[in-house]
């Protein structure tokens, strides 16, 4: 389990989050909802420790009972290769466009955990059937396959890794209806085998009632609400968090 206690951020002297503070339970998906500039990917940014140079953080970010903001840069970031793995918005941009997706997803995935090219190839060619993958994908240039492919090969990537943590941030926003019912099943196909601890940031409530267990609402860089799933679809609190769910349905 990870927690966030009192995180503010601030750059160019405004404060994008706000003494943010919640818990993700371990082995369970947490869903971050809220409207974009909500301060959803901000969050997922200083987790990860991707704020620009010029952000200022305040605040606790506990992982297994570990501070991690008192960790030195390297230590963070070997902490997070070893325990955390994360999907972004547009899986176009997580790779190379000059590279082919074998040499990829080796490096995001077996050479992480220091396993030979050879032993990588026996274990992700069985993956790729359980993500509805041709073999032939391995020699592809990311330009040649659809984003729903590529987000695919994101999630074998991470079922290779087998993180305490998968951090999914806007991980269907850039697919269509089918492609992203096919992502979400995948994703809780993965859940269900590994029983990773999840955290997918999303704008879309129906995305959030698919696949969560528990929901946080965000609005203006602070946690207006949040609670299980079927609580915050069926006796929201907040003004906000009523007004989100009266949209959707």
């Amino acid at each position: 389990m990870f927690k966030m206690y009192n995180v503010a951020v601030r750059m160019n002297e405004k404060t994008i989050l706000k003494d943010l503070s919640f818990i993700v339970p371990k082995g369970q998906i947490t869903v971050m909802i809220g409207e974009s500039g909500s301060g959803k990917s901000t969050t997922i940014s200083a987790l990860l420790g991707m704020l620009p140079a010029h952000a200022t953080v305040e605040g606790s970010i506990y992982f297994n009972g570990q501070n991690i903001m008192e960790l030195s840069k390297q230590e963070q970031l070997a902490l997070r290769q070893k325990h955390f793995f994360t999907i972004f918005q547009d899986a176009i941009n997580s790779f190379s466009p000059t590279i082919k997706i074998k040499q990829q997803m080796y490096a995001l995935s077996a050479l992480r955990k220091g396993h030979k090219k050879k032993d990588f190839l026996a274990t992700i060619q069985v993956m790729l059937k359980d993500f509805h993958l041709p073999e032939n994908v391995l020699d592809c240039y990311p330009f040649e396959l659809s984003g729903g492919m590529l987000q695919r090969c994101m999630l074998a990537c991470a079922l290779y890794n087998e993180p305490d943590i998968l951090i999914a941030d806007e991980p269907t926003s850039a697919l269509d209806m089918l492609h992203q019912q096919e992502f979400i099943q995948l994703l809780k196909k993965l859940h269900t085998r590994l029983g990773t601890t999840i955290l997918l940031i999303t704008h879309d409530l129906g995305v959030a009632a698919a696949i969560a267990d528990f929901i946080l609402v965000m609005k203006n860089g602070e946690m207006v609400e949040r609670g299980h799933v079927k609580d915050i679809f069926e006796q929201p609190k907040h003004p906000y968090t009523k007004q989100l769910v009266a949209n959707h349905f």
